[in-house]
């Protein structure tokens, strides 16, 4: 099986990077492992993966034949898909979100049903390279996309006016606080409304990214007062610019909120799905943010009254003196190893094909 994986990389390899520099070759090399890693921490969570295709990806597959540096991402992506089928024993797919779809098709609306198939058909068709099947995440027919498209259309609408009128608000505030200061996330989550009218976004995910945008502006504002504003870190300076607008005065960068509120691990290890959604995607800082919402967290407490407290009390310092994320690691270790198996043969296949 091993000699039949290894025969099967190499031949790919001498013809797909045939005629390509060293360079290239290089880079072609680390963005593979790059998908490989995070998909290698997704799979700490157990349950079949669902490879959530960013619009960046599918660009790069779109314009391959005639875009030099998407053609080394489309291959790269391609060679980490090798990976999934041959090397991982964890069920995989692609999946398709209706934002994606709305990205790649211009983010206009489609006339019917019948040419949203027709858009689906020709998406299977673009990836068909990558080996793995591809699924649907949010809808089951074309009819259904077809209303999930108007509902971002009508989202996007709605946002784009909502963002516009935040950036021309002024947030020079007091900052003062009886004891100590305010804190300006906690002004800018306070000043966003409870209810807003999406169909498409998950409210709290809008929030969570608008909050930040907010954030930025009190901290540029402010920054010459007494007291000065103090930043809550690197996730929310990254969220803040997620959604600039562009010449034509539409607000790009809804596709990120759509991958983050999909693809959100802390949400997933709080909810056990049973399965898990892995978020794809060139866009560095996007990854970044998905990598910041890896995170676990576990509660344990006593409260006085509680008829079960001898229980929570054992509960309570077994998570103390335990490893509460003992099958995650050890998920993380099974899959890190066929991993690094794959990097080795891969660096021998790319060595090969850089000295013929």
């Amino acid at each position: 099986m091993t000699d039949t994986r290894d025969q099967g990389l190499a031949a790919r390899l001498r013809t797909t990077l045939q005629g390509l520099d060293d360079s290239s070759i290089l880079r072609c090399f680390d963005l593979t492992l790059w998908f490989g890693t995070r998909y290698a921490a997704a799979c700490e969570l157990p349950g079949p993966i669902h490879l959530v295709l960013d619009n960046s990806l599918i660009q790069a597959f779109k314009h391959r034949q005639t875009n030099a540096k998407r053609a080394i991402d489309a291959l790269a992506f391609e060679n980490f898909c090798v990976f999934v089928r041959d090397w991982s024993d964890r069920e995989s797919h692609l999946a398709l979100s209706p934002m994606a779809v709305f990205e790649h098709i211009g983010r206009r609306l489609p006339d019917s049903a019948a040419e949203v198939e027709r858009i689906l058909a020709d998406l299977r068709q673009l990836l068909a390279a990558t080996g793995l099947r591809i699924v649907p995440l949010g809808f089951e027919t074309p009819g259904r996309l077809f209303e999930r498209l108007h509902d971002i259309a009508r989202d996007e609408s709605f946002l784009t006016r909502f963002v516009d009128e935040v950036d021309k608000t002024d947030w020079c505030i007091d900052l003062r606080a009886p004891l100590g200061v305010k804190i300006p996330m906690s002004k800018a989550w306070e000043t966003l409304p409870e209810h807003l009218p999406l169909r498409y976004f998950d409210p709290w995910y809008v929030r969570f990214v608008l909050s930040a945008r907010i954030e930025r502006h009190i901290i540029e504002q402010c920054r010459s007062r007494d007291p000065a504003p103090i930043g809550s870190g690197r996730l929310s300076e990254t969220l803040a610019g997620l959604n600039p607008f562009g010449r034509n005065g539409l607000l790009k960068g809804l596709g990120d909120i759509d991958l983050l509120q999909i693809c959100d691990i802390n949400r997933q290890y709080q909810q056990k799905p049973g399965h898990v959604l892995a978020g794809q995607t060139l866009d560095r800082d996007l990854a970044d943010i998905l990598s910041r919402r890896h995170v676990y967290h576990v509660h344990a407490g006593v409260e006085a009254g509680d008829p079960q407290q001898e229980q929570r009390i054992k509960e309570m310092v077994g998570l103390m003196f335990g490893r509460p994320f003992a099958e995650e690691e050890e998920r993380g270790k099974r899959i890190r190893e066929q991993l690094s198996d794959f990097a080795r043969r891969l660096a021998q296949s790319c060595k090969e094909a850089a000295s013929s």
